[in-house]
Parts: structure tokens; C-alpha cells; sequence
């Protein structure tokens, strides 16, 4: 193995051109492929409609669909070049902001081109100036903005913005659009956006421009593939009505049914006709069929069976009539007349002496009956009392026995047994009577008897003698009266006649059933050969929409055959951008990743990158599996997605504003201090504009820009009215730097006056002193060990203390300050002293010494 010379190692690494790799792929491929590839590396941009309408049809052409037209497409050469950045973009001012949330009217935010602080607790409105460039760049987090809610009325968003891109001065009035360009290149991190860096598959918002050809050749590819499955469905789409045409138990019906690739369009033609000759064999099936399907036999046969329902019923009626015992009926008839006066009497006879209330007329006769089904049941259950009253249950005396045994005598008598049995048999002729129905044979009569006597069918008179037997008939025996009528002489010789017809017509059915058979079995023959025959006929009239449409059923098949490897077209695309994407972008940003976690000491773990459609994205896990939000702290999420989010903006070279919406929430102090040390490094370059409600985190970026003034910063408040904007110094904080731009312009302006206003500005600037000392002590005797704003002991500055000079410089330092506190109104003073004023010159002497001290400490000569 050699060591490679120094020249060797100088030399630059070969560039990398992802145009040349996307180059290199399509000249291994069709033509097609190489027209959409050459467009987008030429434009720079995805292909338009007619491209991809053009290698559709080069596709076609290519793969002998059609006939060849088009010219041959060149193989592709490509040399290698870098991405060009875009122009910088800087925001220079924010006003007229309107129905956003609950924002006042009127407040101007003019960013400086360094850092951009917008402090203000919460609720005063800073979210709503926030949203606004979310909006603007359409970034992750950007929800909808509403108006104001306590309203009844809404107001339209809008805002005007001035801003600067490269050398140009530009203006925007923005009206609730989401992702306006030029703004969609700013970077916005704010507390939701933690979860998106820590734990979900990012794609990146960045893609250099060469990088982006991958995807646009993915989406012509696809368009490419849509537009052949647009053919395949139209070439699938049977013709309009084609099946219709065609006659339902045809044998050429299923043929046209499943016409497709796989038709036999030779075989399928043998079978069509046409000629003078074929159609007139139609005519003459057609007038064949209409023939056989206008013969009357059914109507004849139809006719025939109503005829035979008539005389059934005529003939089933006078053999029940002529069978009926009339004699009979009617010697049962009087006899239960005559029973029914012998029992009346009877009754009489038997309670005359019974000093009934009335006569024993029916209703009495259901009492009686009664009683005596109450004392059968007694008698079932074995608690009957024979000398008891069955309804008062008093003990019974002789004239009520006496009248119980009448009781039991008028329920024996035989008297009572013979109406039992006479009603039984008069009820045995009601339902024979009953039985019998007249429907048809009213009808029939109805039918005929307005016509005249020649129009009546022969067996009328007949019908109707017996329609009138059995209506006399069955009202007599229906209301209990004799029957006056001789039947055997008015249905007997009806019922002869009837017989004769009812045979007659039985036979003639026979014979015409026999004969529709016949006809019956010729119309279906003379039918299909009928529908054979039209369709033959029809096949040949539609042959040149049939031939069409099995040729596009075979095109259809073949596309699909053609499409199959397309997918994996696609697929190959993917694989060279995750190959140039892991080359331009991932091996970038896991460099940068890296250093932003070193610099904000977030957790260490893995970058996994995966690629998806010819995008690429990344993941973080940490031990290979476990997303970090299951594992780590808030704070240590906060950091990680900082370090991603960082890393993602300089990816491509900061060229547009850096946003934070309070970025270090949830973090400690230590923390802070880093966050806004990393800020403050990139403010140096970039503009960047910062939300927050952390006086710490404001007074810290503001105390890193004190020398270099790239800062500018606004206060947000609510006092009258949300969202309220000014310009400000900042926080008030203890700086030595501040006091001591203090105490020189308390001492300048006091050596120009004199009296009272001299001895104030004096006492002034004892104040100044005092807070000197006590910051002094914080920054440079302890190193900012401990401080009164901070809840935590810095432990790792303890080391930084110069104690080799402590001794020397507390007790000049205590001195200084117990004697600044004499003069200040905070303490309360000894009446002994507080005639005493001090003077400008020792105000000056003392400045002067606490200088020297500091300069002892820091170790310069005095």
C-alpha cells in the first residue's frame, strides 16, 4: 500500500453532478424516458402536458403501436456543475397588520439585518405577529389564523411587507395566504415543531435544484404511465349499445357478450349473412312466425274452460240438489215446530204451582241452565251440598226441594232429548245447502240475460232452472222454512242437459289442447330459427364496430404488458436519488447534525436515511430502535430538534430569515445560555428574528450583541390593546458596560451644572456605583458563579475565580459600596449624616478606583 503524495492530497474530489447520474441513466434506457429526462434537466422544472403527451406518443411509436414519425432522441451529454444559490432575502418591515387574531391596528416591526428580538410575556399578541411568517413560508407548524373571536364581525388578513431581495427593495401585501414566495425559503422553529424534528421521517425542506430533477422525472414517468392507463380504459370500453343489438338465447349473444383480445374474429365471421337472398328469408320467417303467433286457439281454448267452469258448477249443484232427502227436511221441520209447542206446555204444567215471578219464558230457561252447569262443576270439584241453595247457600226447606225436583225433571225430559236431535239433523242440511255455490253460474246468467233468446248459448235455460232450485233451496233451509219447490222436477232434466254439454265441451278442449301443442312446438322452432337468422343479419351490419372494438381489446392487452415494467422504472429513479441525495444531502447534513449537537450538547444518537418516491428523508433513533421522545428528557428533545432544525437551515446555505418562536422553553439555564450563544453565532450572518417571553434568554442574546449592536429589539404588550409593538433598549440588566455608559454621562452632566442639581446627579451617580460593585462581584470576582437571576450554582466557572487577587480587591470593593450606600434613598441614614453631602470630586475618585480594580483583576497594569 503507497502513501498518496501531498499533491495527491490537495487535489479536489471529483465533483458530483447529479444531472450526470440522472444523464447516465436514461441513455441505459428508451427513447421516452430520454425525451422526459432531456426536458426536465433542460428547463430545470417538471415537464408540461405536451411533453408528456409527446413521449406517450414516442412510447407508442417505439414499441410498434403505431408507425414510427417522430425523430430519434439523442443520447444525452452532461457536464458537471454545482447549484447556484438563490438570492438572499432580508425582511426590513412588518405593518398594517389586520384580522389576525386579536392584534391592534398600527404596529410597525422593522427586523434588523442581525438579531431581531420580539419580547413579551404571554398573551400580549407575540403569536399572532408569529403566525404570520409561518403563513408566509407555509412551514410545518402553520395552523389557521383566526380573527378576533370577541367580535361579532371578521376582519380580512392582511399585512404589508418591505423587504430586500439580493439588491432589489420589494413590497407584499399579504392576504392569508399560506406559503408566499419569495418567503417559503425562511426557517421557523418553534414548540411543535420539537416532535417533527425528534421523532418523524423528514423529508427535507431544502432540495438542491439538481436534486429536484429526480422527483420531476418520477412525476413524468407517472404521467406518462397515466396516460397509458387512460388508453387502456378507453380501448377497454365496450361499444355503445354493441350487446344490445344482439337478441338474448342467441348462440352469437355470448360471443359479442365476451368480445376481447382473445377472439377468433375469422370463426366470428363465418357466422354473419347478408344478401338479397338472406333477407328474404327474413321476411319470410318474420311473416312465418307472426302467423303462428296470431292463430285464436288459445282464445278458443280459453273460452272453452270458462264454459266448462259454469257447467261443472251446474252439474256438481243438481246432483247435491237431487240428492238432498227434501221429504225428510221437511217432516223434520214440522216436527220440531210441534215439539217445540209440547215443550212450552210442558212448562207451563210443571211450575204452575211453582209461584214463579213471570212466565218460564227462554230467559228463564238460560237461568235454569245455568244452575245446573254450576252444580255439575260443584260436583267435579267434590264440594256440591244437596241441602244447601246452590246461590244463597242456605239450608234448603221442602217447597225448595220441591222445586229443585221440578227443576231436574224439566232438565230430563224426553221432550228436551227429541228437539236436541230434530236440531241436529235440520243443522245437517244447513251446511249441505250452505255448501253449495253459485258463482260461476251467476255470472253466466249475468252475462246473457239482457241478450236476445237466439244469442243464448244452448244449456242456458238449463244453468239457470238450476241456479234457481238452488238459490230457492238453500234460502229455505237457511231460515227454517219448508221447502215448497218439487226438486226432481225442476232439476232433473236440466242436469241431463247439462251433462250432454259438459262432456261436449270437455271433448272439444281435448281436441283443440291437442292441436295448440302442435302450432305451440312450431312457433318455438320457427322462433329461434328467426333470432339466428337477425342476428347473422345484425353481425354483419355491426362487423366494422366489432373488428374496431376487438382490435383495441388486443392493443389494451398489449399496453398492459408494455406498462408492467414502468414501476420499476420508477423504482430505479428512486434508487439514483437516494444515491445523489445521500451524496449532495445526507452525508451534509449528518456532518452538520453532528455539529449542532456539540454545540447545544444534545444527545447523541443515529441519523437513518431513507428514501421514498424519489424523495429523501431522514429518522433519528438512538440504540438503533427506539424513537427519542420515548427516551429523552423535554429539555434534551428541545436541544436535539434545535440541532436538526439548524442543520436543515444551513444544508443549503442560510439565505432567508431564521425564525424562533420561543425556542427555549422547558430548557435550564446552562441551557439557555448555549441556545442563545448559538443564536447570537448565527445572527452574525443571518437575519434572524426571535419570539420570546424569557426575560433570561432576552437579556443574554442582548448582553452577546453588546459590542457588535446587530440587534434590534421590540417589546410587545397588552396595555392598550394586544399586540402593541415599540422599540426598545431592552430589559433593564446590570451590564458592567451599561453602568458604566451610566455613571460617565451622570459624571458629564454634573461637572456642567452645579447647586442642587449637581448635588442630585451626584447622589445619582452613587447608585450607579453601588449597582457597578454588585455586578462587578457577579461577572469578575466570581465569574458568574452564582447570580439573582438564576435559580442553579454555575460549578463549571468555579475555576475561572482569579482568587490570587481577591484578598486585595474585596476590601477596596466593600469600601466603595458601604459608602455608596450612605448616599442612596434605599437605606435609611443616621441623622448625624445625612447633612452630609457628597462631592463630584469624590464621586470621580472613587470611579476612578473601582476602574483600577477591575483592571487589577482582569491582570493589566493599572
Amino acid at each position: 500500500m503507497t502513501t498518496p503524495t501531498e499533491a495527491e492530497v490537495d487535489e479536489p474530489t471529483e465533483l458530483i453532478d447529479p444531472r450526470a447520474q440522472l444523464a447516465e441513466w436514461a441513455n441505459t434506457n428508451d427513447e421516452w424516458v430520454r425525451l422526459l429526462v432531456t426536458e426536465v434537466i433542460a428547463t430545470g422544472r417538471p415537464v408540461e402536458t405536451s411533453v408528456v403527451e409527446k413521449a406517450y406518443r414516442l412510447f407508442r411509436q417505439e414499441k410498434t403501436l403505431d408507425e414510427r414519425e417522430l425523430p430519434s432522441v439523442p443520447l444525452l451529454k452532461i457536464e458537471a456543475r454545482q447549484d447556484e444559490l438563490a438570492p438572499p432575502l432580508s425582511l426590513t418591515r412588518l405593518s398594517e397588520v389586520r384580522g389576525v387574531n386579536a392584534l391592534m391596528a398600527g404596529a410597525v416591526i422593522e427586523p434588523h439585518e442581525g438579531l431581531t428580538i420580539l419580547y413579551g410575556e404571554n398573551g400580549t399578541g407575540k403569536t399572532g405577529y408569529s403566525r404570520i411568517f409561518k403563513a408566509l413560508a407555509n412551514s410545518r407548524t402553520a395552523d389557521t389564523i383566526l380573527g378576533n373571536i370577541d367580535t361579532d364581525t371578521s376582519e380580512a388578513q392582511s399585512a404589508e411587507l418591505e423587504f430586500k431581495l439580493g439588491e432589489d427593495n420589494q413590497a407584499l401585501t399579504w392576504t392569508g395566504e399560506l406559503g408566499v414566495s419569495p418567503f417559503t425559503r425562511m426557517s421557523i422553529f418553534d414548540s411543535p415543531a420539537v416532535r417533527t424534528h425528534v421523532d418523524e421521517d423528514l423529508d427535507y425542506v431544502y432540495t438542491p435544484a439538481s436534486l429536484a430533477l429526480f422527483n420531476d422525472v418520477t412525476t413524468a414517468i407517472q404521467a406518462v404511465s397515466a396516460q397509458i392507463d387512460a388508453a387502456i380504459s378507453e380501448l377497454d370500453s365496450s361499444g355503445p349499445g354493441l350487446l344490445s343489438r344482439f337478441q338474448r338465447g342467441s348462440s352469437i349473444n355470448p360471443l359479442i357478450a365476451t368480445l376481447g383480445a382473445s377472439t377468433d374474429l375469422a370463426d366470428l365471421k363465418a357466422k354473419a349473412k347478408s344478401g338479397d337472398e338472406v333477407n328474404q328469408q327474413l321476411d319470410a320467417l318474420t311473416q312465418g312466425v307472426a302467423a303462428l303467433r296470431a292463430n285464436t286457439m288459445g282464445a278458443q281454448i280459453a273460452g272453452l274452460k270458462s264454459e266448462q267452469r259454469v257447467l261443472s258448477e251446474a252439474m256438481t249443484t243438481a246432483e247435491v240438489l237431487l240428492g238432498l232427502e227434501q221429504i225428510k227436511y221437511n217432516e223434520a221441520l214440522a216436527k220440531r215446530a210441534q215439539l217445540t209447542i209440547d215443550y212450552e206446555s210442558f212448562r207451563r204444567e210443571l211450575f204452575a204451582v211453582a209461584d214463579l215471578p213471570a212466565e218460564p219464558d227462554d230467559t228463564w230457561n238460560d237461568f235454569i241452565d245455568a244452575g245446573e252447569s254450576y252444580r255439575q262443576h260443584l260436583v267435579e270439584v267434590q264440594a256440591h251440598d244437596a241441602d244447601r241453595c246452590l246461590y244463597c247457600r242456605q239450608p234448603l226447606l221442602d217447597p225448595s226441594r220441591d222445586l229443585l225436583t221440578r227443576y231436574s225433571t224439566y232438565l230430563e225430559d224426553k221432550i228436551s232429548a227429541d228437539i236436541r236431535a230434530t236440531d241436529a239433523t235440520l243443522d245437517g242440511y244447513k251446511r249441505q245447502t250452505a255448501a253449495l255455490r253459485g258463482n260461476e253460474m251467476a255470472t253466466f246468467i249475468q252475462q246473457y240475460k239482457d241478450a236476445e233468446p237466439g244469442e243464448h248459448p244452448t244449456y242456458f235455460t238449463q244453468v239457470e232452472a238450476i241456479e234457481a232450485a238452488r238459490n230457492t233451496v238453500a234460502t229455505a233451509v237457511a231460515a227454517d222454512q219448508p221447502i215448497s219447490i218439487q226438486i226432481a222436477n225442476l232439476v232433473a232434466e236440466p242436469r241431463a242437459d247439462v251433462y250432454t254439454a259438459l262432456t261436449t265441451v270437455g271433448n272439444s278442449i281435448s281436441e283443440l289442447e291437442a292441436l295448440q301443442v302442435g302450432r305451440t312446438e312450431a312457433l318455438t322452432e320457427k322462433q329461434a330459427e328467426l333470432l339466428e337468422l337477425k342476428d347473422a343479419v345484425e353481425l354483419g351490419k355491426s362487423w366494422s364496430q366489432i373488428e374496431t372494438q376487438v382490435k383495441s381489446a388486443k392493443e389494451a392487452d398489449r399496453l398492459k404488458t408494455l406498462k408492467r415494467p414502468l414501476p420499476g422504472l420508477g423504482r430505479s429513479v428512486t434508487e439514483l436519488a437516494k444515491t445523489a441525495s445521500d451524496q449532495l444531502i445526507n452525508q451534509s447534513f449528518d456532518a452538520l447534525f453532528l455539529d449542532e449537537c456539540e454545540a447545544l450538547r444534545a444527545p447523541s444518537l443515529k441519523v437513518q436515511f431513507v428514501g421514498r418516491d424519489g424523495k429523501a428523508h431522514r429518522r433519528k433513533v438512538l440504540s438503533g430502535k427506539h424513537k427519542p421522545s420515548k427516551v429523552l428528557s423535554e429539555g434534551e428533545q428541545k436541544v436535539l430538534a434545535l440541532a436538526d432544525f439548524l442543520a436543515e437551515a444551513r444544508l443549503a446555505g442560510i439565505t432567508a430569515p431564521v425564525v424562533f418562536d420561543d425556542p427555549v422553553s422547558s430548557l435550564d439555564h446552562r441551557r439557555v445560555k448555549e441556545v442563545a450563544q448559538r443564536i447570537a453565532r448565527l445572527a452574525d450572518d443571518n437575519q434572524v428574528i426571535v419570539f420570546t417571553h424569557d426575560i433570561l434568554f432576552a437579556t443574554t442574546l442582548l448582553a452577546l450583541f453588546e459590542k457588535s449592536k446587530r440587534c434590534a429589539y421590540f417589546q410587545i404588550t397588552d396595555e392598550s390593546g394586544k399586540g402593541k409593538v415599540f422599540r426598545a433598549t431592552g430589559p433593564r440588566i446590570d451590564s458592567l458596560n451599561a453602568i458604566k455608559g451610566r455613571i460617565n454621562s451622570t459624571i458629564q452632566a454634573a461637572n456642567q451644572l452645579d447647586g442642587e442639581v449637581r448635588d442630585a446627579l451626584v447622589h445619582n451617580g452613587y447608585s450607579h456605583l453601588r449597582s457597578w460593585c454588585e455586578v462587578f462581584t457577579e461577572d469578575e470576582l466570581l465569574k458568574g458563579v452564582t447570580r439573582r437571576y438564576q435559580a442553579n450554582v454555575q460549578m463549571t466557572t468555579l475555576g475561572n475565580i482569579n482568587i490570587d487577587k481577591l484578598g486585595e480587591i474585596i476590601p477596596k470593593v466593600s469600601e466603595v459600596f458601604e459608602e455608596a450606600c450612605r448616599y442612596i434613598d434605599a437605606h435609611s441614614q443616621a441623622l448625624i449624616t445625612q447633612g452630609v453631602s457628597p462631592t463630584l470630586a469624590g464621586l470621580e475618585q472613587r470611579w476612578v478606583e473601582l476602574q483600577e480594580l477591575k483592571k487589577l483583576n482582569e491582570g493589566k497594569p493599572a
